[in-house]
């Protein structure tokens, strides 16, 4: 394994792992330190921007059914930390940071990968490779796309608010989606219950370079002053804003190509409205390592088949939650009167028939292998 960063500061990042991609660490043995630190939400209280009260509450865990993967919120960092000392552990990983994939070269049945490291160049030789590196994967343009990334006009202000200086409303174990004109917000407790997690996204005319930025909080003032009292007060708290331009790809069209294949960010950046970025990547791995072969058996026409059938199972589920985190930016984002329609529509459906439409998203499964 090699990354291209020395370090990777994610603290103020908080994610959501749904029951998709949390019964795939549960298999990898993560469970237990996974608990340690995430939060399980009841459920999934959705609110107009300006009024405290619930539209709808729509489940997210339930408390009675403990055969059911749990849905998680955490910290980023408690992922990557778990991850990495399990990574560490592994006798037949090697784990190498501030190495920068150059360019990959194929000599008869290999490949010969050429690596910056900040000082000598490195060649390494391998038999396959796996780019999960991000938006701007060097390994997806190696694989013949060369797209942009698209901006379709959002940027998210992200802020980390110790729990213990708010009210026990905001401290609850729920995920809060606040829904407003061009503008909306999620919070959630992190860190076990130690932190909320608030991000704000707003329209934003012009992209700006940069993974994350500091945001002067008089950028917000107009949106916070619409707000509910108790969102006002929540935004006002923040010790400080990170932002980020929001970006997303469609899906590559060429997860896989040859002995190169692409997972995560790399095959298909997600606009986070649907809170699927991490979970997709953990499928996604899952996928993978269900499709490639026995190390017994693993040779190059071996592995160019089950990339290929990497390719084949992901392809349309991929598609699918594009497309619906697209639909998302116009569905929280409607004015008036469309909002008072689809919050109608939200009430109708009722908890248990908003978790229905989105079964088809939660309660896919896979029968990982685990770490071998």
């Amino acid at each position: 394994m090699a990354e291209r960063r020395e370090d990777a500061d994610e603290t103020g990042a908080g994610l959501q792992l749904s029951p998709n991609a949390s019964h795939i660490l549960i298999n990898w043995g993560l469970g237990p330190a996974l608990a340690r630190n995430g939060v399980a939400p009841n459920d999934l209280a959705i609110r107009r921007w300006g009024e405290p009260r619930a539209i709808i509450r729509m489940p997210l865990n339930k408390p009675d059914s403990e055969s059911l993967a749990p849905f998680w919120v955490m910290l980023r960092a408690d992922l990557h930390a778990a991850l990495h000392r399990e990574v560490q552990s592994h006798p037949k990983i090697i784990y190498r940071k501030g190495w920068a994939l150059e360019r990959i070269k194929q000599i008869g049945n290999g490949l010969i990968l050429h690596f910056n490291t900040g000082n000598d160049p490195v060649e390494m030789s391998a038999l396959c490779v796996i780019g999960a590196d991000g938006q701007r994967s060097t390994t997806r343009k190696l694989t013949g796309d060369a797209r942009d990334l698209d901006t379709p006009g959002w940027e998210a202000w992200r802020t980390l608010i110790p729990a213990d200086t708010q009210l026990d409303f905001i401290r609850a174990a729920t995920n809060n989606l606040w829904l407003g004109r061009d503008s909306h917000a999620v919070h959630y407790p992190v860190a076990a219950g130690r932190s909320i997690n608030l991000v704000v996204v707003r329209r934003a005319k012009q992209a700006a370079e940069g993974w994350s930025r500091t945001g002067d909080p008089a950028v917000l003032e107009t949106i916070a002053r619409e707000a509910a009292p108790t969102l006002r007060d929540l935004m006002a708290c923040a010790p400080q804003w990170s932002v980020w331009t929001l970006r997303d790809r469609s899906p590559a069209a060429l997860i896989a190509k040859g002995r190169m294949a692409l997972v995560g960010d790399a095959a298909h950046p997600l606009l986070p409205f649907l809170a699927q970025g991490a979970a997709l990547s953990i499928e996604d791995a899952a996928v993978l390592a269900d499709c490639m072969p026995p190390v017994e058996d693993a040779r190059a026409t071996t592995i160019e088949q089950g990339l290929r059938r990497y390719a084949d199972q992901r392809a349309a589920r991929v598609r699918k939650v594009y497309a619906t985190a697209r639909t998302n930016a116009s569905i929280y984002h409607m004015p008036a009167p469309l909002a008072w329609f689809r919050d109608r529509r939200m009430t109708q459906l009722g908890p248990d028939g908003m978790r229905q439409r989105y079964s088809w998203l939660y309660d896919w499964r896979i029968a990982s292998k685990g770490i071998d």
